[in-house]
């Protein structure tokens, strides 16, 4: 169902994993994905141990017609499936079944409303820390699954890292690479790759410029889209808000205000009924 490269380097090491169009409209992780494979297979670097694969487009029908997703948000459905229907929940089995077979997964991502790079961070170990560190990402983000398994776990039955991170010594990343149709984003995707290749001494050191310690925020509320509206105004990620700042006016008049003293997260603006529509979070670090 999938389209899946292999680089093996025929010398022991890991598996390492990368993901990319988990969402049909989020085409960084295919472009990055679709250069370090050509440049493996011509020379310009070269794989020194295990096995590099790639799935540069996993939900093809969604990538096709560039949306998010067709029937339901693959990265909410990431889980064994026993009864898949939906054709989302039919891919979870695919994916699920690369995570399983891997050491290490990067899944790469892009988001609507900034261009900041982001990462997130759950769980709190010291080779997950190390990991991230290396990708030389400013800005992390945590929370995500405290957020999910709280009130909101009907939105939620499992994403690609929280997958990975339940099988026991498995690694996992997953990165917003920038804006969708910037080709910046693309670039933050090749280096992420790079960098986690050449932690891992899959491959010969790369350079990556150094970073000061990267801003940490954490998850603490989400509003999800009940009814139609629109914000007060062009809202970007990680924007400063305090607590009672108006955030959107819905189309009967009625008000939402920022329920948090923190930042701004993930604002969509054509966000359907029924999901996700803002994120606020508080920095930590």
């Amino acid at each position: 169902m999938l389209d899946v490269h292999v680089i093996d380097s025929e010398k022991p090491g890991p598996v390492f994993l990368v993901l990319g169009a988990i969402h049909g409209n989020e085409k960084c992780g295919t472009h990055a994905i679709a250069r370090a494979v050509m440049e493996i297979r011509s020379g310009i670097f070269k794989l020194k141990k295990g096995k590099l694969v790639c799935a540069p487009i996993c939900n093809p029908a969604a990538y096709q017609q560039d949306k998010r997703y067709i029937e339901t948000n693959l990265n909410r459905v990431i889980t064994k499936q026993k009864k898949p229907r939906l054709y989302e929940e039919k891919l979870a089995l695919a994916v699920t079944a690369l995570i399983d077979q891997a050491d290490v997964m990067l899944d790469l991502h892009s988001y609507s409303s900034g261009k900041r790079p982001f990462l997130f961070i759950d769980n709190d170990t010291k080779e997950q820390h190390e990991f991230a560190a290396a990708l030389r990402i400013p800005y992390w983000v945590t929370g995500w699954n405290a957020l999910y398994e709280g009130q909101h776990h009907t939105l939620w039955s499992g994403d690609t890292t929280t997958y990975a991170l339940s099988k026991k010594g498995r690694m996992g990343l997953l990165v917003e690479c920038g804006m969708h149709d910037d080709p910046q984003s693309a670039v933050v995707g090749y280096n992420c790759i790079r960098a986690a290749l050449a932690y891992y001494e899959m491959t010969d050191p790369y350079r990556m410029p150094r970073i000061e310690p990267p801003t940490v925020s954490r998850m603490k509320a989400m509003l999800v889209k009940e009814k139609e509206g629109r914000f007060l105004k062009d809202w970007q990620h990680l924007d400063p808000v305090s607590k009672g700042m108006p955030i959107l006016r819905y189309d009967d008049g009625e008000i939402y205000s920022s329920p948090v003293d923190g930042v701004i997260m993930m604002p969509c603006k054509s966000t359907p009924i029924g999901e996700e529509w803002v994120y606020f979070g508080e920095e930590v670090a």
